[in-house]
């Protein structure tokens, strides 16, 4: 009898070096990061699948609610996310409980493919007996999404800070079972918006439409508000240079010249997750196709 794999995807990083809420970003048509790495588990994975959110964790509830095969999927909330990556992968192992296993995705490497996690998914079903993990490699390296057995969980929940698993796997490198794939697209992560940016255009993203152009607008025109809202504490960026101001009627503006890191401005409502999220759709489309030296 063929075990079901169950799955954690941690989605609960602050993204602080790309500023905005990374696991949101689009990724095609209808898609976020999030949505699209969870429709890819989804299709893998037949027992239970564990999203763990954090940092801004009601926009992440609203982009995922009324996805296909909900009724799997655990939402839950990791109040320590601020500790580093042990800290959501521990909530999620908690919430697994007595699983084999746990094959452990992030939610900002959404250049896997379906045909490559069906390989990993039947060497996880048909790894030999002790084997500790299994692993897609590149260059003999192990990388996300790592398959880890249960007789590892108790060292796992000894981990601190922004650690995952990968020393551990190092320290037992015999007893892991390592799928060679090779460079390719698979293996990228989503730190930078550099790294955002390479993706979108690598998978065509970036081509979808950001919306009507972008109004030009005289700097000093709005000058002042953009030094209230930089001074306010942190900074509603929706992008890289671009800036969210509340106000309406909805209005996007180019600034005749870039001021204090921002370029565009878009002063618009945003009262619920689900405005704000429109938001940062359209800036980060716009951002990718129409920044500073585009």
């Amino acid at each position: 009898m063929v075990e079901p794999l169950d799955a954690i995807v941690l989605a609960a990083g602050r993204a602080s070096r790309l500023g905005v809420p990374k696991f949101l970003l689009p990724a095609g048509p209808g898609q976020v990061l999030l949505t699209r790495v969870l429709e890819l588990v989804l299709g893998v994975v037949r027992g239970q699948v564990v999203v763990v959110l954090g940092h801004r964790a009601e926009l992440a509830r609203c982009a995922l609610a009324g996805r296909p095969a909900a009724g799997r999927v655990r939402l839950v909330e990791n109040p320590r996310y601020a500790e580093g990556q042990s800290s959501s992968l521990k909530r999620g192992l908690e919430v697994l409980g007595a699983s084999a296993g746990a094959w452990v995705f992030l939610a900002d490497m959404p250049g896997l493919d379906a045909e490559r996690l069906g390989e990993l998914a039947r060497a996880i079903q048909k790894r030999p007996p002790g084997s500790l993990a299994v692993a897609p490699c590149l260059g003999g390296e192990a990388r996300p999404p790592v398959f880890l057995s249960r007789e590892l969980f108790p060292a796992l929940h000894r981990l601190g800070g922004d650690q995952g698993a990968r020393a551990l796997l190092r320290a037992e490198r015999e007893r892991v079972v390592c799928v060679e794939w090779g460079p390719g697209l698979w293996s990228a992560d989503v730190d930078t918006w550099a790294d955002y940016r390479s993706l979108a255009w690598a998978l065509g993203w970036a081509e979808e439409p950001p919306g009507p152009p972008l109004q030009p607008m005289p700097t000093r025109a709005l000058a002042a508000r953009i030094d209230q809202a930089l001074g306010a504490g942190e900074a509603p960026w929706l992008a890289p240079g671009i800036l969210w101001l509340p106000g309406q009627p909805e209005a996007w503006w180019r600034l005749s010249e870039p001021y204090r890191g921002a370029w565009a401005v878009a002063e618009a409502p945003a009262h619920t997750p689900g405005a704000y999220l429109g938001l940062l759709r359209r800036a980060a489309l716009w951002a990718l196709r129409a920044g500073p030296g585009h």
